[in-house]
């Protein structure tokens, strides 16, 4: 018997400010993952069948990882439930129903997001196919991201955001059960200072950070402020994003994938050691940056009916 088609409904909260309107839909994945805004809601309607009900989650969620390494924004997901469709091309017609919430951006500032919004969906969707494979691929780089989105989410001057980028930091770095904290601080220090962040000042940070995670861990109670948490969240998304660049060279994807982190945690040991080693790699790095730089504005400013306003949008 054929599988019932669905439209699987979801709402995502804050990839873009809930007063800007998208002037088309948007595909994330032609056929299958349609978003449109309605009113203030961002609508994620997803293609599938009545097979998907606990997975359909699974489905969306790597784009909001991939948004996260480029926006400020850490996007949320909401719904789920589902509407039997009879063929692909009804997607996204079914309605949707959710209640409103009010404004608060100018409405001088909303008009000029608007211009950009379906090109910063686009640009997510974009980096998504490219390096979705990459995230597939090593298990290591799918719980770096994970942590870090929930990093995000929760805030790093939360106590439970910071524990969360510094674990996303340990996915990355650490192969082993020692000297956790030194490969972790020396590695992220040697591969931030190859795209222009002071290494030395990192590689204190993040040993600092590192025993500040401990302490909470380890039920040593609150933190004082901080003002420099927010470096925790900068280092953790500038590594995700070498290490997707790093790994998505075909010569380092054919090495076994049980060996793959291993294999690329040794080659930034020997960029270290060796002067065209380190040349190399930060030529690479930097070519690979160039993906994830967002060609259109952040923040949008000028002077509306109630006075001046700047606010940054992604």
């Amino acid at each position: 018997m054929k599988n019932q088609l669905f439209q699987w409904n979801f709402v995502i909260k804050g990839l873009i400010p809930h007063q800007v309107k998208l002037k088309r839909k948007v595909w994330l994945k032609k056929g299958e993952l349609l978003l449109e805004k309605k009113g203030d809601k961002l609508y994620a309607y997803l293609l599938g069948d009545d097979t998907d009900t606990f997975h359909n989650e699974e489905r969306i969620t790597p784009y909001l990882w991939i948004s996260s390494l480029i926006s400020n924004n850490a996007p949320d997901l909401e719904g789920g439930g589902g509407v039997g469709i009879n063929s692909k091309d009804e997607l996204g017609t079914k309605p949707f129903y959710s209640t409103s919430i009010s404004t608060s951006i100018p409405d001088e500032a909303v008009a000029d997001i608007e211009n950009y919004a379906h090109k910063f969906i686009g640009f997510i969707g974009k980096l998504h196919d490219k390096y979705i494979d990459v995230v597939s691929e090593n298990e290591f780089i799918k719980i770096a991201l994970d942590y870090f989105y929930e990093a995000e989410k929760k805030f790093v001057y939360s106590n439970e955001g910071f524990i969360s980028a510094v674990i996303s930091m340990e996915a990355l770095f650490n192969e082993g059960p020692s000297d956790i904290k030194y490969k972790l601080s020396h590695r992220a220090a040697f591969l931030l200072g190859l795209c222009d962040i002071d290494p030395i000042e990192a590689f204190e940070k993040l040993k600092d950070f590192y025993n500040k995670r401990s302490k909470l861990v380890h039920g040593g109670g609150t933190l004082p402020h901080d003002p420099d948490r927010y470096l925790v969240s900068k280092y953790t998304r500038r590594s995700i994003i070498i290490f997707l660049i790093l790994l998505k060279n075909e010569e380092r994807r054919k090495v076994s994938r049980k060996k793959r982190k291993i294999e690329i945690l040794k080659e930034i040991d020997y960029a270290m050691l060796n002067e065209d080693k380190l040349k190399s790699l930060k030529k690479e790095i930097n070519k690979g940056l160039k993906d994830f730089k967002l060609t259109i504005p952040r923040t949008f400013e000028g002077r509306g009916k109630h006075g001046n306003y700047r606010i940054t949008a992604w």
